[in-house]
């Protein structure tokens, strides 16, 4: 903690002025007031588990999800309690609930007012005097929070505090863009629970046994000072009376001969409204009220910035392009996160190489830019330069030990540079940092695949399609292993699932061609093999299968085309093994029409 940060405020305009020093940067805050500055931010549950547990060690996350389970939710269940006006209440419902009237629970109590933390903060301890202390947290950073949606909120607890309430599937356009942010707490706000968490504007972060390593900010208030303050915050409207007032007395508040709160309908509002419209993946609606705080303030970098991704997720990606290049024009504190941003939308595009160049300006701003290192790396990786890729890696390792996503990209890496074995301590690393981490188990039976052990292959295939039921690419890396084991039934129902979960997946059509070809099904795979192609004109594979399907069926001719068709992309490409293979078909073919003829 700094020595701005250390010192006491004494009244509530150091308390804002405070405030306003220590979020100069546009977003979304949230507030929580604790009467002893000497306490941790810490959830009931995680208090109530550390002071039963005899050793020093903290509460596991199984611990943690199977207290809330067995000691809460069940027990309030048959107690009646899960059931208002004749509705079962979903599990953080009766959460929330419980934490109302005491329970200690995983939700740690927050609210959208800085007045209403300061009161919080001003209560006394015990009698005793000791400073209070504010915290600040910044919701609206993505690395760090995600916002509870209703579908959401439907889900049994322990899918949620492991955060897998949500179809992780994204296609490979949206990989760079959308993976590289993992986050771990929820923020919700239940304002129709009950009308004390509306009158205190409050919201519940949750997520993790305890909160560590996000970027708190804190506010000490002054121990002799509590009453003071609690005597201006009267005078501004902020009283017990008010905080837990009823309905009518919050929709009198609101009647038509009430003014608006100050600064209503202006660039900062309209950026505040987008920013909830995106925490919610309100797209349009974010995207709406961007466009009108720009229409008020054409310098607005912040808009720009947010607009940008809001119209990535709208697919709108050189419309993000334009945004972001007028953030980078401004140059607003965040312009790093622009050019970061920038180049994952043209890697989306396909451009690789201006996806690069932005890269490398975000990291020459910020040498310790883990994420853009690792970004970098993908890009080159598909780029074909499997070196570069693997030493961004190795940066982004170096910069963050525990980055699963770059120890599992570099365990997909590694095995073109021939170094299977260090491939598989990789994904093994970022299975051991994450052990549900599908794309990890993936990539370690692919290596396993390479390794020769095709068992030990499906059954980590097997995992990842337990933890990710719609994970296409599995499904079609575990047909590949059963093609290769003569279980070609298997592999196309394998190809099937990857198909329906990923229509467009030019591969897996292809694949299954390539097994009904094996079962002599040849009329059925050429139709695999044209789709494979509508959908992936320069699908090489698809042609070379397609040709020697053709040529079981006797068709020589078409055989012939597709071999030629071939031999032009192995060319274009300077694929020489590829070039070799189907020049070696070519005069097979030509030998077969001369014999016959």
């Amino acid at each position: 903690m700094n020595e701005k940060q250390q010192k006491s405020v004494k009244s509530v305009v150091e308390g804002l002025q405070r405030l306003q020093e220590l979020t100069v940067s546009e977003g979304n805050y949230a507030y929580r007031g604790q009467e002893n500055a000497d306490w941790r931010v810490e959830s009931g549950a995680f208090r109530r588990l550390k002071e039963t547990n005899s050793s020093e060690e903290d509460p596991s996350e199984e611990d943690f999800i199977s207290y809330h389970e067995k000691e809460l939710l069940e027990p309030a269940r048959m107690d009646g309690h899960g059931v208002r006006e004749g509705r079962p209440l979903y599990d953080l419902e009766l959460l929330a609930k419980l934490q109302h009237h005491g329970a200690a629970t995983c939700l740690i109590d927050f609210t959208r007012n800085f007045l209403v933390a300061m009161w919080f903060a001003c209560e006394s301890y015990k009698k005793e005097e000791k400073d209070g202390k504010i915290f600040i947290l910044k919701t609206n950073d993505e690395k760090n929070f995600l916002s509870l949606e209703e579908k959401d909120l439907e889900k049994k607890v322990r899918p949620i505090l492991k955060f897998q309430t949500r179809d992780e599937t994204i296609s490979s356009k949206e990989t760079t863009i959308f993976s590289i942010l993992k986050p771990s707490w929820w923020h919700w706000s239940p304002h129709g629970l009950n009308q004390r968490i509306l009158k205190q504007d409050s919201l519940f972060i949750f997520g993790q046994p305890k909160i560590e390593n996000l970027p708190l900010e804190e506010i000490v208030i002054s121990k002799e000072e509590k009453d003071k303050i609690r005597k201006e915050l009267e005078r501004l409207g902020i009283t017990e009376r008010t905080l837990f007032k009823d309905l009518p007395g919050f929709a009198k508040s609101h009647g038509y001969n009430k003014s608006l709160p100050s600064g209503y309908g202006d660039a900062k509002y309209y950026l505040r409204k987008g920013n909830e419209a995106l925490q919610r993946n309100d797209f349009e609606s974010a995207r709406a009220d961007y466009n009108e705080a720009i229409k008020r303030n054409s310098e607005y970098a912040a808009a720009y910035f947010n607009r940008g991704g809001a119209k990535s997720n709208l697919g709108d990606l050189n419309g993000a392009i334009a945004d972001y290049d007028r953030v980078i024009e401004l140059k607003p504190d965040y312009v790093v996160g622009a050019y970061f941003n920038r180049g994952s939308v043209k890697f989306g595009l396909g451009n690789y190489r201006s996806a690069i160049a932005d890269y490398n300006e975000a990291i020459e701003l910020n040498s310790e830019y883990a994420e853009a290192y690792n970004a970098r790396g993908m890009v080159k990786f598909l780029s074909g330069d499997n070196y570069g890729a693997i030493a961004d890696y190795n940066e982004a390792i170096e910069l963050n030990s525990e980055y699963m996503e770059a120890y599992n990209n570099r365990g997909a890496a590694k095995p073109h540079s021939g170094d299977n074995k260090g491939a598989m301590v990789d994904c093994d690393r970022a299975i051991e940092l994450k052990s549900d981490y599908a794309e990890a188990y993936d990539n370690r039976g692919r290596v396993k695949l390479l390794l020769g052990d095709n068992y030990g292959a499906i059954a980590d295939y097997n995992r990842a399609i337990e933890l990710k039921p719609s994970f296409a690419v599995a499904y079609n890396d575990r047909g590949i292993v059963r093609s290769g084991l003569d279980d070609h039934r298997g592999a196309i129902a394998d190809y099937n699932q990857a198909i329906k979960f990923k229509p467009d997946f030019a591969e897996a059509y292809s694949n299954r061609g390539s097994a009904k070809s094996d079962l002599d099904e040849h009329s059925e795979a050429i139709a695999d093999f044209n789709q494979a192609i509508k959908l992936k004109p320069d699908n090489a594979n698809a042609y070379y299968q397609r040709g020697l399907s053709y040529n079981s069926l006797g068709d020589k001719e078409k055989a012939r085309q597709d071999f030629l068709k071939v031999r032009k992309l192995a060319v274009r490409c300077g694929n020489d093994l590829l070039l070799g293979l189907i020049d070696e078909a070519l005069s097979k073919l030509d030998n077969e029409n001369n014999n016959s003829s």
